[in-house]
């Protein structure tokens, strides 16, 4: 098949949940076989399999940056594709009998869990939109069951994906108990959470314990290492060799975190919200707690080593549910079952 993948970005300048998802299931999609385009207004992934084609927009306004993407790739000529796929931000976009929409978690949730005014009406103003592209003509699938809660015509669910050959447990874990957190520390992640916790009631019974943050927003403290952006291989590193992933997040749309530390043998520890609630059994592949009790679920796990080991070994077991030739090989079918349906022939694999 000829598949184009509309995404605003790409891991190459905005390595983020979506942009990420989206180059993984690209090069999966073409390791099957298949012609893949992706539509983004960032550059080319260094190595990737697939094609890049960068939008350029001239829209400065921050309220008008939003539609830029879509109002680009409206203007393209996607007529020598079989399958059109978006990532988001379709509303502007002509509907199509062989068109696909993936929904990453719902703005109304990120409404519901915004941490300030601007950021609610922001997302309000986004779940309409996403009702707009709920009734173009297509396919819609969402990324996990409670994303469908928001959006219940919504019947197709393919959950993200972890590389498995890239993220697995590989030497030891560090010698001190360890710690690594994903996100920012002011919005749904809840950072700032997990640091007062931190620092309050994990440090005082266990000093020796370092915690390692990973996203865009700087901090510093005791015992804290800051990484910043890291790239896939730090990221990996990091995840190895850390006793714990905590998430502290008041809501997930699914939790990628969460199966990228399981794929790489570590403990998760999370408070409860319909992305971890749909990956982690509590007590069974990780542990599940609310804010208050964050602090004591981490420092009970730290030293509860055989709890800790058990949990790990068994969320290890499930993970290749989640390998991008699964996902892919979902969304294949999906894309041909389209094309059936409109009464197309189905191509084969180049």
């Amino acid at each position: 098949m000829n598949i184009a993948l509309f995404s605003k970005h790409l891991p190459s300048d905005e390595p983020n949940g979506v942009s990420i998802q989206v180059h993984r299931l690209a090069e999966a999609l073409c390791a099957l076989g298949h012609k893949v385009t992706v539509y983004t207004l960032s550059k080319t992934v260094q190595g990737a399999s697939y094609c890049c084609v960068t939008l350029n927009s001239t829209l400065k306004s921050p309220v008008m940056k939003k539609f830029a993407p879509a109002l680009a790739f409206r203007r393209t000529d996607k007529s020598l594709f079989d399958i059109l796929h978006y990532h988001g931000d379709d509303w502007l976009c002509r509907g199509s009998g062989c068109r696909v929409r993936t929904f990453y978690g719902s703005a109304l949730m990120e409404a519901l869990h915004a941490t300030t005014l601007s950021r609610f009406c922001y997302q309000a103003l986004f779940y309409l939109l996403e009702w707009v592209s709920c009734f173009r003509e297509g396919a819609l699938v969402a990324i996990s069951r409670n994303t469908r809660l928001a959006l219940p015509v919504v019947k197709t669910f393919i959950p993200c994906c972890v590389p498995t050959n890239r993220f697995f447990p590989s030497g030891e874990k560090s010698r001190n108990p360890s710690i690594i957190f994903i996100g920012d520390l002011t919005s749904r992640k809840r950072g700032a959470l997990l640091l007062d916790h931190f620092t309050r009631n994990v440090l005082p019974v266990h000093p020796d314990c370092t915690l390692t943050v990973v996203g865009p927003a700087t901090c510093s403290g005791r015992n804290i290492t800051y990484l910043g952006r890291a790239d896939e291989k730090s990221l990996i590193d990091a995840l190895r060799s850390s006793w714990l992933l905590c998430m502290p997040s008041s809501y997930e749309g699914f939790g990628v975190p969460i199966i990228e530390a399981m794929a790489c043998g570590t403990t998760v520890v999370a408070t409860r919200n319909p992305g971890s609630e749909s990956l982690i059994c509590h007590r069974e592949n990780g542990w599940l707690c609310t804010p208050k009790d964050l602090g004591t679920a981490i420092t009970g796990l730290i030293l509860d080593t055989k709890t800790r080991e058990a949990l790990a070994a068994s969320a290890l077991q499930n993970i290749r549910r989640y390998d991008p030739d699964l996902i892919a090989r979902q969304y294949e079918s999906l894309y041909t079952s389209l094309l059936r349906k409109n009464g197309t022939d189905v191509p084969g694999r180049v």
